[in-house]
């Protein structure tokens, strides 16, 4: 019994000793490897996936637990920078864009608090997930290693889906959330917009680029299942994402030797595969009902689509106001977002949220020297992208990570960032500095092999 008593007062201390050795175990590894450090990230993620609220520590403000782990991964990122320099240097417009946020958010604890760094948490996610990848030099080994990873975390998302979905329409009562469902937008979108990209994101990957990564080869022989959740999943946001997917796909597979009719009919069979049966079932007529209705609103700019256009021109129009600070370098992180628009019905109504717009957002917060940094840097990605497929010096691992570049810029115009797209992108730019460093060393060698030798008295 004495036994048990000691043991009992010791375990707290076993456990801090056990942590204490742990983490550091951990920061070496992150640090030598870059498949343990994204596993920090896309780890993360899947834990949010799995849970709709993951818990926070109260200390006069949230700690959310996300925040250690973007953290944890920041101060590696930084180790790896100042330290390592194994990795090719940063895009300048990237730097500006983190300095600008940077200012903005310690303008932003002066004047407002706490509440700025409320504001600041995601992008403090986008910088610290993106210094992540560029912390490391990509090459086609490591952009398989992260197309492995989003299938996983799609295969995943494919599970938690087929669950909620059993529990809600079942229904099973004793495992619904307290508040009846699991999306107040409506009860068949069972996961958040975000998370539906990913499974779009490897639905246009694996269906054009299936060479990219062995699990992308999976991915497609369930493609008919992800394209049916991404469709009666009803995020019209996503939709539009995996439409400029799917056109960028067909266009980036005429630079390659695969027949980029061949994908077109690949795809088109799959479509009807999938299609048919929601059209000719009368238990699926309801939800293709939904989803033609859902389509519709976007069309029309009925529902949110309509109140998020009238909300983006009340932001600029409050920016512009501001002054010359703010049209410069953006309003401090903090600032009252609320703005008034009118709804459909006439109704003029007080919004308090973000812009759900991650270029109008960057636009107020880090004005237009933050944005157009930002814009910069991704044309920089996109491009150089697009140069190393055309060169086929990539080969289907740099042809998918374009395409996921191009439906991640896309979704950015209805909503914000988020942090494992921000891991994608770091990698893409990572991985297009180093082509563009080991071009220039060729360039160089090739010239000094080029120069004829002279003879002579010296």
């Amino acid at each position: 019994m004495t036994a048990l008593v000691y043991g009992f007062v010791a375990m707290p201390y076993l456990i801090a000793m056990c942590l204490g050795l742990l983490v550091p175990m951990l920061g070496v590894l992150c640090y030598s490897r870059f498949g343990a450090a994204i596993a920090i990230v896309v780890g993360m993620f899947a834990i949010e996936c799995l849970y709709m609220f993951v818990g926070a520590i109260s200390v006069g403000v949230s700690i959310f637990y996300t925040d250690f782990a973007l953290l944890f991964a920041c101060v590696i990122a930084l180790a790896r920078l100042l330290i390592a320099r194994d990795q090719p240097p940063l895009h300048w417009a990237w730097l500006v864009y983190c300095a600008l946020a940077a200012v903005s958010l310690l303008t932003g604890l002066v004047t407002y608090g706490s509440g700025a760094g409320v504001q600041a948490r995601p992008y403090f996610y986008f910088v610290a997930a993106a210094l992540c990848g560029m912390s490391f030099d990509i090459d086609e080994k490591r952009v398989r290693l992260l197309l492995s990873a989003l299938t996983a975390i799609a295969v995943l998302l494919l599970g938690i889906v087929a669950f909620r979905w059993i529990v809600y329409y079942t229904p099973i009562k004793e495992l619904l959330p307290p508040e009846g469902a699991y999306n107040n937008d409506g009860p068949i979108r069972v996961i958040r917009s975000y998370e539906a990209l990913v499974l779009a994101q490897v639905l246009v990957a694996s269906l054009f680029f299936a060479r990219g990564s062995g699990w992308l080869v999976m991915a497609r022989a369930i493609s008919p299942i992800l394209l049916v959740v991404v469709v009666v999943l009803q995020h019209r946001s996503v939709w539009v994402a995996a439409l400029a997917g799917l056109l960028a796909s067909l266009f980036v597979s005429r630079l390659q030797k695969a027949s980029a009719l061949g994908q077109t009919l690949l795809l088109v069979g799959i479509v009807v595969t999938t299609a048919l049966p929601m059209v000719l079932s009368d238990r699926l007529s309801g939800v293709s009902g939904q989803i033609t209705s859902s389509a519709g609103a976007a069309l029309e700019e009925r529902g949110s689509a309509g109140e998020r256009l009238s909300s983006w021109k009340e932001i600029v129009n409050n920016w512009a106001a501001a002054g010359p600070r703010s049209i410069a370098i953006g309003q401090s992180f903090g600032t009252d977002p609320s703005r008034f628009v009118r709804d459909e019905a006439g109704v003029i109504r007080k919004l308090e949220y973000t812009a759900h717009n991650m270029y109008v957002q960057t636009l107020f917060n880090t004005g237009l020297i933050g944005l157009g940094a930002f814009l910069v840097a991704a044309v920089y990605v996109v491009r150089g992208l697009y140069r190393i497929c055309a060169s086929e010096k990539g080969g289907a691992p740099a042809q998918a990570l374009l395409v996921l570049i191009i439906m991640q810029l896309v979704y950015y115009v209805p909503y914000g960032t988020d942090y494992l797209q921000s891991l994608i992108f770091g990698v893409a730019l990572s991985y297009v500095a180093g082509h563009d460093v080991r071009a220039k060393a060729e360039a160089v060698l090739s010239s000094v092999k080029r120069r004829p030798a002279r003879w002579g008295w010296t």
